[in-house]
């Protein structure tokens, strides 16, 4: 019995072993060879901020939706003269959010990290959360699909990160769908939940930013679909639950109405859930300025190292 267990236990070893081998062979030619679509990269715009030039950003918008269609870093460039990026995506959770952020760091060194507070009510489970593991672990789980592309040059060259979004993440939109606004942030004292679980991943996202020197904002763009005081209230418990951070600020636009006077009969896209084009002028010219005031964010535009974002802006 004893032989047997052994021998049991050795062919699971062998076949773990042989599944680790397969793994590291595979992995480097079926992982994207640069950090475009077309090489098969998901989520190429958000992951443009790997192509940036090294330690140039000094803000990172990260969440969902709601940040490529409110804040364009252009636009901010422009009046403040401060670099930044959308790393955004579609209904992104917070697991992601938190991978993003790792790569990005990596590259850079934001004076500022904005996180837009949408994503903390996104319901994600724990299977979720440790497929975001696993797949950062073993980027084969998440390219596996790519051997129906692979080209000849796949099987030798490294992956490497050239591209970067010539609008920095932001995606314009002129479509008006209009939003009657009726009882938009109403009043109220009651508290929306935000789960366990967002709350761990937030306060990860937290320590990840102290770690490497930069302030957190907590951002709620205005949105007639997604907000409300219920949810407003919750954000700042979250505030008033950590006294230690000190370095942790929120904004909310939803109450600055007469900063940002959003007009929900023309400066929304599809009936109040993002902002188009008008209305993201709007957000992004208060929130350029705001964060220049209160960070004393740099001005580049007269740098020569920033010439491509001066052409950009163009």
């Amino acid at each position: 019995m004893a032989c047997l267990r052994g021998k049991t236990i050795l062919a699971l070893v062998a076949s773990a072993c042989t599944l680790l081998i397969v793994v590291g062979v595979l992995t480097p030619i079926l992982m994207p060879k640069n950090n475009q679509a077309s090489f098969g990269q998901l989520d190429a715009e958000a992951h443009g901020v790997l192509g940036e030039s090294p330690y140039s950003l000094d803000v990172l918008f990260m969440g969902d939706s709601e940040v490529y269609t409110s804040l364009d870093p252009l636009q901010m460039y422009r009046a403040q003269g401060f670099t930044s990026y959308d790393v955004s995506t579609s209904a992104q959770k917070l697991p992601y959010t938190y991978s993003l952020l790792d790569q990005a760091l990596q590259g850079q060194s934001p004076r500022v990290v904005v996180l837009e507070t949408n994503m903390l009510f996104r319901k994600f489970t724990v299977d979720d959360a440790l497929w975001r593991t696993l797949a950062d672990t073993f980027p084969i789980l998440e390219h596996h699909d790519r051997w129906k592309s692979l080209r000849p040059v796949d099987l030798t060259a490294r992956a490497k990160a050239t591209w970067t979004d010539p609008h920095k993440g932001f995606r314009s939109n002129d479509a008006v769908k209009p939003s009657s606004a009726k009882g938009y942030m109403k009043p109220s004292s009651d508290r929306a939940a935000i789960r366990p679980l967002n709350r761990w991943y937030l306060e990860r996202i937290v320590e990840r930013c102290r770690e490497h020197g930069a302030c957190v904002v907590l951002l709620s763009t205005p949105s007639t679909k997604n907000w409300n005081f219920k949810r407003h209230n919750a954000v700042q418990d979250l505030l008033d639950e950590h006294p230690d951070w000190t370095d942790v600020s929120y904004l909310d636009l939803n109450l600055a109405q007469k900063e940002v006077p959003i007009d929900w009969a023309s400066e929304t896209r599809d009936g109040g859930d993002h902002l188009n084009r008008s209305g993201a002028k709007k957000v992004s010219a208060y929130v350029g300025s705001w964060l220049q005031e209160r960070y004393g964010l740099p001005d580049h535009r007269d740098d020569a190292y920033y010439y491509a974002w001066n052409k950009a802006a163009k």
